[in-house]
């Protein structure tokens, strides 16, 4: 799991004027922008209307296109399926990105004081992010490498906030952190902060920051040994009910999962050896999460599961989603034979079966 500061790619802002990118000599090809009101952003995902999304060709090094001009917007140039130019804007500015390499993405912006000192901001923490997603995708990283990089990292940040409350770009800087920092520096920001484009975004994050608090602290609860695992009672693929009590007396895993997610399915063949190894003592129970039918029953199919499949759909699905803590996908939590949590889990973490084993062992 990519630690939340580090999210999407790194971003600058932008215009709602003319937005003109310079690439480096030679470029060509097709570039997609997506355009999307930050009044939009912030709105469930259920009610926000679709991003604008625009096809960019490169003509004489360059593109130029107009974001949504109905007031601050957030647009998204990708310039590969990892990386793109995250950018904001307000109605009538012109700005111009001028890109130094595509690949890896190093590039700069002009046109207003914010999104200059939002560039010299990246530059500052871009060195760190590199090294960060170098060790992460590595195959095998060291996890006290990454913490000691995200913290680093997290400072700059919160350094910025802290020297320069009232400039507009400490907004930015602010949704760079995540947590209780992300608390912490929320909590200091000057009223004229609130004026700034990006708030709104600023008191989104908080809402699902302080969500996310809790749901740790009630994972750490649900983990003591002495609490009973929420009953549920779920459709399987042949439409019976599946109920957890049913279970009882085995070890059971429940994998929170679904078929659009890749962490989910890279899982998939460790989990088949534990559940061979372990045959006759554990069961695991599939719960598919925010897939369509047809999807789940494709997936199921397509990865050979051979474990117990059930779809957690309809109005209740966030109902189990709370009641187990599920913070991100997949999670793995473990049942005892009395029915009680042993253990959660959330990603692809390869600790998750150090853990298995030792309770399949007392």
């Amino acid at each position: 799991m990519i630690l939340p500061a580090f999210a999407i790619f790194g971003a600058t802002m932008i215009a709602n004027a003319d937005v003109t990118v310079l690439f480096p000599a030679g470029t060509s090809g097709e570039y997609e922008v997506e355009s999307q009101l930050i009044s939009e952003m912030v709105k469930p995902r259920g009610e926000r209307k679709a991003p604008e999304v625009k096809q960019l060709s490169v003509k004489d090094g360059k593109v130029v296109f107009t974001p949504i001009a109905d007031g601050a917007s957030q647009s998204v140039l990708y310039t590969s399926e990892r990386e793109g130019i995250v950018l904001y804007s307000l109605p009538g500015e012109n700005l111009t990105v001028e890109v130094s390499s595509v690949e890896p993405l190093e590039y700069t912006v002009k046109g207003t004081p914010l999104m200059e000192e939002i560039t010299s901001l990246d530059a500052k923490g871009s060195g760190i992010k590199k090294e960060y997603f170098a060790i992460a995708r590595s195959g095998n990283p060291d996890e006290k490498k990454l913490e000691e990089l995200s913290n680093r990292y997290d400072v700059i940040f919160a350094d910025y906030i802290k020297q320069n409350p009232s400039n507009p770009a400490s907004i930015y800087a602010l949704l760079e952190l995540d947590g209780q920092d992300y608390l912490d520096m929320f909590n200091i920001l000057p009223e004229e902060a609130k004026t700034t484009p990006l708030y709104p975004l600023a008191v989104n994050k908080k809402a699902r920051v302080e969500k996310n608090i809790e749901a740790e602290k009630r994972m750490e609860a649900l983990q003591s040994g002495d609490v009973d695992a929420p009953l549920f009672t779920l459709k399987n693929l042949e439409g019976k009910d599946v109920s957890l009590s049913e279970f009882r007396g085995k070890w059971v895993i429940l994998d929170f999962w679904g078929s659009w997610c890749p962490w989910c399915i890279k899982g998939f063949p460790a989990l088949k050896e534990a559940y061979s190894k372990y045959a006759g003592k554990l069961e695991i129970i599939g719960v598919d999460c925010r897939d369509s039918e047809e999807a789940w029953r494709t997936a199921v199919k397509r990865y050979e599961l051979p474990w117990v499949q059930v779809y957690n759909g309809g109005a209740e699905a966030e109902k189990l989603y709370e009641e187990y803590a599920v913070q991100g996908f997949p999670t793995k939590v473990i049942v005892s034979p009395e029915g009680k949590i042993a253990n959660i889990t959330v990603g692809e973490d390869p600790s998750f079966f150090t853990v298995l084993s030792k309770l399949m062992e007392k």
